[in-house]
């Protein structure tokens, strides 16, 4: 390392002296600036760095303790370290030097030992300040990375687990710096990830530029190095719209956007649950893209989409297992033709994941490993994929089949509103109705939605509403004791989605005349 040494003193012959000592004497490495005048010491100062600086305390210009108390007032630094040169011994030059926080005082006439002993030791003062520098920056990339790995596994808890039971989520508010109670999940996946490695690097330069875009707004996890999941917080859902345009100018503006595709989740409050939002996210990132394809291909990828979309709709709809076969040989075919191995396998690995969505199949309790299932995709052949491929699809609508059957006779999806109905002001989510009427829950909110019109959040939201409306009406409770009354957590939200679906506050609700009332 290079010592950076300032000498400014009137007498050259000082100057000349000290810079003798200083090249003659040290061993270590060391450059030399020197100065005539205060004021042009000061301006070098000011504009290079130093590690010592020896100044005289009478210059015509400007004296030595003018100098350091001007740069103490422009700069907040460590360095240099200042060596005041005195022929004076007055215990009142020695105050102000202490005051400026000067590291030494040498009186003239000096000796060599006095010049070297005490660079000797400032200079071992600064190694002892850039060790603790050093340290410093090493304990705080510790800490980023500790909080980045955090973060990461954090994210998977916050969504599918019931983050009430497992974690005080105000410490992890204080942790993240940022508001967990609602906001919007975003699911990011790369078109090209033929390369796992370069695949990893570009997520984590896109995850890098959202948390730097979004500081104290987002959270970040890259899921099996496959896509990026994001928390973004927000307050409302007019705050979530905007977030979500913003997002996408920003991404647009960077190298990579023509590369990803990004899906996003509808507005929603924890004590709701996550789970429902990531995969609203993650099914809309799962569509079968067809831009950067040939023209000459064009109508095969039309045929695949198409057959894509059978499979799709018939999943729902069982029909004859030979049909479906004919749609898989048919797709097979069209897959090898249009997509080389690698691309292959994540196409194939695409399409079984989106139709164990549209299912609500579950893992290894309907006796599909998806895990397994991915892992022998990913080891496997063109010709192997399409023949697991095959026997994966035939195995899920055999499955998806009893499923169906199932859920007609046994009426489960009657059962499941019924026990809304009955427990709306009791804390319940989608997740939990899903799990305890052994469905999966993204397959459980589409059939919800499909036999009741709206999504469970919605139709939960308007049965506590329109029981509200009634205590309102009927009741002399208070604001708070009706919104806990009808299982709203939060009396402010509770204000909230009462407006929303009345137009009006509670307040003002139950202020109107009752023939005038709404609900």
């Amino acid at each position: 390392m290079t010592y950076k040494i300032l000498i400014a003193d009137d007498e050259k012959i000082v100057v000349d002296s000290i810079k003798f000592i200083l090249e003659n004497n040290l061993d270590e490495d060391i450059e030399i600036s020197t100065f005539t005048l205060g004021r042009e010491a000061l301006e070098n100062l000011l504009f290079y760095s130093y590690h010592i600086a020896f100044v005289d305390i009478k210059m015509p210009d400007l004296d030595g303790l003018e100098l350091i108390e001007e740069f103490r007032k422009m700069r907040n630094s460590e360095f240099p370290l200042f060596i005041i040169v005195s022929a004076y011994d007055k215990f009142e030059f020695a105050k102000k030097a202490i005051k400026e926080k000067a590291f030494a005082y040498i009186l003239k006439p000096y000796s060599i030992e006095d010049i070297v002993l005490t660079v000797q030791s400032a200079i071992a003062h600064i190694n002892s300040i850039l060790a603790k520098t050093k340290e410093n920056i090493e304990k705080n990339a510790q800490l980023i990375v500790m909080r980045n790995l955090l973060e990461n596994s954090f994210i998977p808890t916050l969504i599918f687990k019931n983050v009430f039971d497992i974690v005080d989520i105000n410490q992890y508010e204080k942790i993240f710096g940022i508001n967990l109670k609602s906001g919007i999940l975003m699911v990011l996946s790369l078109k090209d990830k033929s390369d796992f490695v370069s695949s990893f690097k570009e997520l984590d330069n896109i995850r890098k530029d959202l948390k730097i875009s979004f500081e104290h707004k987002a959270l970040t996890s890259i899921g099996m190095g496959e896509y990026l999941i994001c928390f973004f917080s927000a307050s409302s859902q007019k705050e979530a719209e905007g977030l979500k345009e913003k997002i996408q100018e920003i991404l647009k503006q960077k190298p990579y956007w023509n590369n990803v595709k990004i899906g996003f989740s509808d507005f929603y409050y924890l004590d709701e649950g996550y789970e429902n939002a990531f995969w609203e996210a993650y099914y809309s990132t799962l569509d079968i893209d067809s831009s950067d394809e040939n023209e000459e291909n064009e109508h095969l990828l039309l045929l695949t989409e198409n057959l894509e979309g059978k499979l799709i709709h018939s999943i729902n709809n069982p029909t004859q297992i030979p049909v479906i076969e004919n749609y898989i040989n048919q797709l097979c075919r069209l897959y090898v033709e249009l997509f080389g191995e690698n691309n292959l396998k994540y196409k194939v690995i695409k399409l079984i994941i989106m139709l164990l969505l549209e299912t609500g199949i579950e893992n290894r309790n309907e006796s599909i490993d998806i895990e397994k299932l991915i892992a022998q995709i990913l080891n496997s052949s063109s010709e192997q994929i399409v023949e697991i491929f095959k026997k994966a699809l035939l195995t899920l609508f055999s499955k998806a089949k009893i499923k169906h059957d199932q859920i007609i006779n046994n009426d489960s999806i009657n059962k499941a509103i019924e026990f809304i109905n009955q427990n709306y002001n009791q804390e319940i989510t989608l997740s939990q109705i899903s799990t305890a009427f052994n469905f999966n829950p993204y397959y459980f909110s589409k059939l919800f939605k499909k036999y009741t019109g709206v999504s469970f959040k919605t139709y939960l939201t308007k049965l506590r509403i329109q029981n509200a409306c009634q205590l309102l009406k009927n009741s002399s409770k208070s604001i708070k004791e009706i919104s806990f009354a009808v299982g709203f957590s939060d009396p402010n939200y509770f204000i909230k989605a009462f407006k929303k679906f009345t137009g009006m506050t509670p307040s003002a609700y139950r202020s109107l005349p009752d023939e005038s009332k709404p609900l």
